[in-house]
């Protein structure tokens, strides 16, 4: 069975981490033996990842800082 990733597993991880991660379970989209609770895992996890990506994306405001 496949794990849902929550966001809060996905907080640490750098854009190339996530980057990899998105990149992996969009091919674990593709095998064909997958039943319907892990294709519904898969899609939340990319949801949370492409979330998580875009946390990422967005620049620290000046004084603030980022805790890991």
């Amino acid at each position: 069975m496949i794990a849902l990733i929550t966001m809060h597993e996905l907080q640490g991880l750098t854009a190339q981490q996530l980057g990899e991660l998105h990149q992996f379970f969009t091919w674990l989209l593709t095998e064909p033996t997958l039943d319907e609770a892990e294709r519904r895992h898969i899609l939340a996890s990319l949801e949370n990842i492409e979330r998580a990506m875009g946390y990422v994306a967005r620049p620290t405001p000046r004084g603030f800082t980022m805790k890991p």
